[in-house]
């Protein structure tokens, strides 16, 4: 179906004479007040689920410590009933990993179960591309509460620090075709550090551009447990990335202010992956405006990706990255063989991963209450052609454009 333009001269709109600026709009399937866009709200085949056998280069671990560690390991903090994996090998083997697809007419999902229900590879079926970090290989290296972890992908962490001892085990699944044309991938486990039981449907409609991950946490205790909840997003690194995250300010662990995109000190801006080539690894929890989204934009590329939340739902946006230098280049020969270097971009329930000193600043960390639940919803999706962004929903990503006196929708070319 060839894109369909639409452009309103802005004399013909009074409601718009006093901007003088170009909306450019990219559509990403929502029926209802877009309805002169019916190409997405009738036609779409159902989406798709299923499991597959899919083999990968895989550097394994070895087997368990058979005694449940009981030391404090992180965070001053015991990992006690669970055991660790302390065995990592520099030599690759092929695997064949149980894959669950769910897959419609726009984006195509990868997730394995055996590695903590990872969300693997997210495709955009519009140009091939993947809008996650995409790792070639499973290499496990000691990075996480147990010992294993891997690089990519979205990985889901609950508990009491991160990476949670779920990150790279099987995980309790099922699969379903809802009656709605939707697929969904269901992940859940029980946490033993804090008795808290977790749920995440991943869940691909048959008319969206975008996937959900819907959640349900329950604590089983009868005593208040830590509140720990980050979604660990993965993107590719370059030079000049842009790192969407609105917000003036940046807080440290400690809960330290610091300004946010432009480093005062030196004139650097913070969101630009380039521009952070000094001193070691960083992480920025960006804080300081009223937003439901953040993302990543590749200007060579003209493309990205969004992550969409409600800002109840999903106030903490945090940006890791690996150190410029020689340093940070070790971690990725380390994590992958072909992929390149990543950025991890978090969402979390809370403001910052604390540290002992956030408890002294006005950042500090809430405990999950005795049989209290909570629930709620976050959207991802690409999107691309749009020269940056201004503003994103779940209709779309929005970029002003100063230059030309019109208002322009754009609809993607599917």
């Amino acid at each position: 179906m060839k894109k369909l333009n639409v452009v309103f001269k802005l004399k013909t709109v009074k409601a718009f004479l006093v901007m003088q600026r170009q909306f450019c709009f990219l559509i990403f399937g929502v029926f209802g007040a877009f309805t002169v866009f019916p190409l997405f709200a009738f036609g779409q085949s159902d989406a798709t689920v299923k499991e597959v056998e899919t083999e990968f280069v895989t550097y394994p671990y070895s087997d368990p410590d058979p005694v449940a560690n009981t030391d404090q390991i992180a965070n001053d903090a015991s990992i006690y009933p669970y055991f660790r994996y302390d065995g990592f090998t520099i030599k690759p083997v092929k695997k064949a990993w149980k894959v669950v697809e769910l897959e419609n007419d726009y984006i195509k999902l990868q997730i394995i179960p055996e590695i903590g229900g990872k969300i693997w590879s997210a495709i955009d079926k519009k140009n091939g591309k993947p809008f996650i970090y995409n790792n070639d290989v499973v290499k496990f290296r000691d990075l996480a509460l147990r010992g294993p972890w891997t690089s990519g992908g979205i990985e889901t962490n609950f508990g009491i620090f991160g990476h949670a001892p779920t990150v790279a085990t099987p995980l309790d699944y099922f699969v379903r075709s809802n009656s709605d044309g939707s697929a969904s991938c269901i992940i859940s486990s029980l946490d033993l550090l804090t008795r808290s039981i977790w749920t995440v449907e991943i869940r691909l409609p048959k008319d969206k551009a975008y996937f959900l991950t819907h959640f349900f946490w329950h604590n089983y205790s009868p005593l208040t447990e830590p509140y720990y909840t980050w979604m660990n997003l993965a993107i590719k690194a370059s030079d000049s990335l842009h790192l969407i995250g609105e917000g003036t300010f940046y807080i440290g662990h400690n809960g330290n202010p610091h300004s946010w995109p432009i480093d005062t000190q030196n004139g650097r801006n913070l969101s630009i992956y380039g521009q952070n080539n000094f001193g070691g690894s960083k992480s920025y929890h960006i804080i300081g405006k009223y937003s439901k989204y953040f993302g990543a934009f590749w200007p060579e590329e003209n493309y990205g990706m969004i992550h969409y939340s409600d800002r109840d739902d999903k106030p903490g946006k945090k940006v890791f990255l690996w150190a410029l230098s020689d340093a940070g280049k070790i971690w990725e020969n380390l994590l992958t063989d072909h992929s390149g270097q990543y950025v991890e971009m978090q969402s979390g329930r809370l403001f910052n991963q604390n540290a002992f000193k956030s408890s002294f600043s006005p950042f500090k960390q809430k405990g999950f209450l005795p049989y209290q639940s909570d629930e709620w919803t976050e959207y991802w999706y690409p999107f691309s052609q749009t020269d940056g962004v201004d503003f994103a929903d779940l209709n779309g990503v929005y970029k002003i454009n100063n230059s030309i006196n019109s208002f322009r929708c754009t609809e993607r070319d599917y």
